[in-house]
């Protein structure tokens, strides 16, 4: 059994389906009971767990060998994730596969590097096996501008730099193997796309696969962090982001890791085809 905690999410949903595919028993996990029947409806188990609740989290992690953790972004995402493990170190869980940020480590820098660093180094120290997926920004953000994009075609790059940006499918896809081949244990994968592309070459392809004019227009850090307040994000959470996001015009965010290709045995997906499975949520 293996569970996937966030299986609604942006890489817990593809790893379901993924695991599913390899044959794998699934428990799904989410916080939303309205969530359950499509769920079910994929051929898994499915359960609603709140991440401050003991029992709902020992009911999701009982029976289960491994399990896949991931977390929304939020200040209380630390004491969330400490309650995940140690529901499955009660349950027996064996292996723990945790999604964090690329770059994370003790030594990190960075607010986001620093919170995911503290529960990376609670679980090296809990006793089970563990393996760290750490990707950096997801190609489905661009998802957050497909109103704008459409509308005025208009990308805002809050970045000012290059980034070498992953899709998500490539994250869920090294996780089902980290889940279901040995060997993963005790190691940290990086994670990114196979190419770095600056706010100009996004805008381009997007007027490259839709045939429209898509121009790129610099956001400052201001107006990102007031977007990501306006939109739900807690204030230190989008300070964090804004943060990580100062990062890229000195091209700390533009390294490329082979880990998909390595543990794939294929490349990893490129935002140009990411947009042109999509070309409909980016046009009018």
């Amino acid at each position: 059994m293996i569970t996937v905690f966030g299986a609604t999410g942006t890489t817990g949903a593809p790893l379901v389906d993924t695991l599913l595919t390899k044959g794998a028993t699934v428990r799904a996990v989410t916080s939303n009971p309205a969530s359950l029947d499509a769920l079910k409806a994929k051929g898994c188990e499915a359960v609603v767990a709140s991440f401050t609740d003991p029992a709902a989290l020992a009911r999701a992690c009982n029976g289960a060998e491994k399990i896949y953790l991931v977390t929304p972004a939020h200040l209380d995402m630390r004491q969330w994730k400490a309650n995940v493990i140690e529901a499955a170190k009660a349950s027996g869980v064996r292996h723990v596969v945790l999604a964090t940020g690329l770059g994370a480590s003790p030594k990190a820098g960075l607010t986001f590097g620093k919170w995911h660093s503290e529960t990376q180094e609670l679980l090296k120290q809990g006793g089970l096996d563990w393996t760290f997926v750490q990707p950096t920004y997801f190609m489905q953000n661009l998802f957050w501008q497909t109103s704008n994009i459409a509308k005025n075609g208009v990308y805002h790059d809050d970045l000012g730099g290059p980034v070498a940006w992953i899709d998500a499918r490539d994250i869920a896809d090294v996780a089902a193997e980290t889940l279901t081949a040995p060997g993963f244990e005790g190691k940290c994968l990086g994670l990114t796309g196979p190419e770095a592309l600056t706010g100009d070459d996004i805008a381009a392809l997007l007027s490259e696969v839709t045939g429209r004019n898509v121009t790129c227009a610099p956001l400052s850090a201001e107006d990102a962090k007031a977007a990501m307040v306006a939109g739900g994000m807690q204030d230190e959470v989008a300070g964090a982001m804004v943060e990580l996001a100062s990062i890229a015009p000195k091209g700390y965010l533009a390294g490329i890791e082979t880990t998909v290709s390595d543990v794939l045995g294929r490349p990893a997906r490129r935002f140009t085809d990411f947009i042109a499975e999509n070309r409909d949520a980016f046009v009018q």
